[in-house]
């Protein structure tokens, strides 16, 4: 966000905090006390004539500015967004097994519902086209390295994402197949790697980009489904009380926080040293 933007910002924050009208220099010294914002009252000022321009203030006579009603839903608005960014960023910072469940869990719960949209779009054949090419290169890398390309099935996955019209569903896929949550899908390939199942995606691909091409709505839903179904069985199979601690040491690779140390706080024998 730009600076201009997050100050005014502030200052509509401050200006809904307040319970009656506030002056530029008002407003400056409760910014000072903790929004961070090193500006000075000129500057306020210049902010809440442009919050005028918009309709979100409105001078109060002499005492100041207060703000409108459009301001107040505004201001609504930027802290729900900043709500939800933080659950985000709280969701991604996952470091255990059962998170990367919870994850598959949720792709369950929502692709389905994409794949559905996608056979109904009308650039449906095209989806399919480049599905299919998609399933191709899956099929060759697999072929020639006996390993799971995830890059490859993830872009497939976004790629029946991007034909969803419905912007709650749209919002949800966002969350769950957001690059921050990448990490989590490297897991997956030592679950899927193991099970050697990559030719069984493959195929399952192909079903779901056939469903779509031929403008299936139920067959691609199902497919997505049984296909989101077998992940999700594999992953908990895979993770028992031996493999378990080998998936969360993937997990928690490169993120903040110790990594070396177990949760009583002792050095892990195997960390280097």
């Amino acid at each position: 966000m730009k600076v201009e933007e997050r100050s005014a910002d502030a200052i509509l924050e401050v200006l809904a905090g307040a319970p009656e009208p506030l002056g530029a220099r008002q407003v400056l010294q409760v910014l000072k006390q903790g929004a961070g914002l090193d500006i000075s009252e000129a500057t306020v000022a210049r902010r809440l004539r442009l919050l005028d321009r918009r309709g979100f203030t409105v001078a109060a006579g002499t005492k100041g500015r207060m703000l409108t009603s459009a301001g107040r839903q505004h201001v609504a608005t930027v802290l729900r967004g900043r709500t939800t960014a933080t659950r985000f960023l709280e969701g991604t910072q996952v470091r255990t097994s059962e998170g990367l469940i919870d994850l598959l869990r949720a792709r369950r719960t929502v692709e389905p519902e994409a794949a559905r949209e996608a056979a109904l779009c009308e650039d449906n054949a095209a989806a399919a086209q480049a599905l299919t090419g998609l399933v191709e290169r899956h099929g060759r890398h697999f072929a020639d390295v006996h390993e799971v390309p995830r890059d490859i099935a993830l872009t497939f996955h976004r790629r029946v994402a991007r034909c969803t019209r419905n912007p709650i569903v749209k919002a949800m896929l966002d969350v769950v197949l957001d690059p921050a949550l990448d990490r989590l899908e490297a897991a997956l390939d030592v679950v899927l790697d193991s099970h050697r199942s990559g030719e069984v995606t493959v195929i399952e691909h192909q079903r779901i980009a056939d469903a779509i091409g031929a403008g299936r709505a139920d067959e691609a839903e199902e497919a997505m489904r049984a296909h989101m179904d077998r992940l999700l069985d594999e992953a908990g199979r895979f993770l028992t009380e031996e493999t378990a601690p080998i998936v969360e040491r993937l997990l928690t690779w490169g993120m903040p926080g110790p990594t070396a140390h177990d949760t009583h706080g002792r050095p892990d024998p195997d960390a280097d040293h």
